[in-house]
């Protein structure tokens, strides 16, 4: 069996696209076992395991100690978010033969060999990729000062490999999204992501993949070009192989390149046949039935919690539509603002 596991996680929601992430790693990696780790439930849904091509897991077969309380606290995305690090860890401590863990977002197909990675994961405990590695296009693309909010590195992938570190990593990250796992500026926080800012500082051996074939997205477009075809492979730059491609914001029945940007196709030709491609397969895995069945646990969510009174009034706001100003009356006497 493959000592490299790759697994995404999502909601049913989102099956159709972990389902093309799937069938991307089969046809360029079938040496790597790929899994579904479903935040969700398959019994209140009407999905049966034999629609899913995949090896799937039920987040709550997941050991993860107050997890109810994080389905409280946390909406759906900051739930998806927040488990990671506790399956990765789970991973590596039940199934001894596993030496790579690679993470993938379902928003994602995987188009190369994953070779070079699997080397990197030979020497180094942490493998990232940063958002941008230039200076950005401000005109046309994503403001280089959303980075600064959102974070420095893109948590639609990360892989590790085991050893002691990586152990501490996950220790340290655990920790964290068990409370502070939420997409909140006023705390300074962007779900899993922006705690990853530190990693390289906190702990040794964190490898910074600085090719552009990793991670290609909506928001390096300004550095990345699609420049050529050769034998079914894509060439980024004129140089490099496009081995992943991050279809963040990418819908199955519209017609845009990133949600993000006022960019078209006409403005980018070169990639019009990926994403077309990406559609393609979107509806080809069902996606018009699963994008329609809505979370078990969106049920559960309330909101912010008192880890963090002093702000608990942003999220009444969010969720109640009422204006901020009524709640700095009522809460005046007991939040300082």
């Amino acid at each position: 069996m493959s000592t490299t596991v790759a697994f995404t996680i999502c909601s049913i929601n989102y099956l159709a696209q972990a389902i093309t992430l799937g069938d991307s790693l089969k046809k360029s990696n079938p040496d790597i076992e790929f899994r579904i780790y479903l935040v969700d439930r398959l019994t209140t849904s009407g999905v049966t395991r034999e629609l899913i091509p995949y090896s799937l897991v039920e987040i709550e077969d997941v050991p993860i100690a107050g997890f109810e309380d994080m389905c409280v606290r946390y909406n759906i995305t900051e739930l998806n978010t927040s488990v990671k690090p506790y399956i990765i860890d789970h991973i590596f401590k039940t199934e001894f033969r596993v030496k790579n863990i690679i993470y993938f977002d379902p928003d994602i197909m995987v188009l190369a060999s994953l070779n070079e990675l699997i080397k990197h994961l030979l020497v180094y405990s942490i493998v990232l990729t940063p958002h941008i590695l230039t200076p950005s296009d401000e005109k046309s693309g994503l403001p280089e000062r959303s980075f600064l909010a959102t974070g420095i590195y893109n948590l639609g992938f990360i892989a590790v490999s085991k050893c002691d570190e990586t152990g501490k990593f996950l220790k340290w990250w655990k920790k964290r999204l068990f409370t502070q796992g939420y997409a909140n500026a006023q705390l300074q926080l962007f779900y899993d992501q922006k705690w990853l800012n530190l990693a390289p500082v906190f702990f040794e051996k964190v490898y910074i993949e600085k090719s552009p074939g990793y991670n290609m997205a909506g928001w390096n477009l300004h550095e990345r070009e699609v420049t050529s075809k050769e034998n079914g492979k894509y060439i980024i730059n004129q140089e490099h192989e496009l081995i992943f491609y991050h279809f963040s914001g990418v819908k199955a029945k519209e017609n845009d390149v990133y949600k993000h940007s006022s960019i078209s196709f006409n403005d980018r030709p070169d990639l019009q046949e990926i994403i077309e491609n990406y559609r393609k397969n979107l509806i080809a895995n069902k996606n018009d039935f699963y994008k329609t069945i809505k979370c078990h646990y969106s049920s559960v969510y309330k909101g912010m919690t008192v880890y963090y009174p002093r702000y608990h009034w942003i999220t009444l706001y969010r969720r109640t539509r009422f204006h901020i100003g009524k709640y700095r009356r009522i809460l005046s006497s007991t939040l300082k603002f």
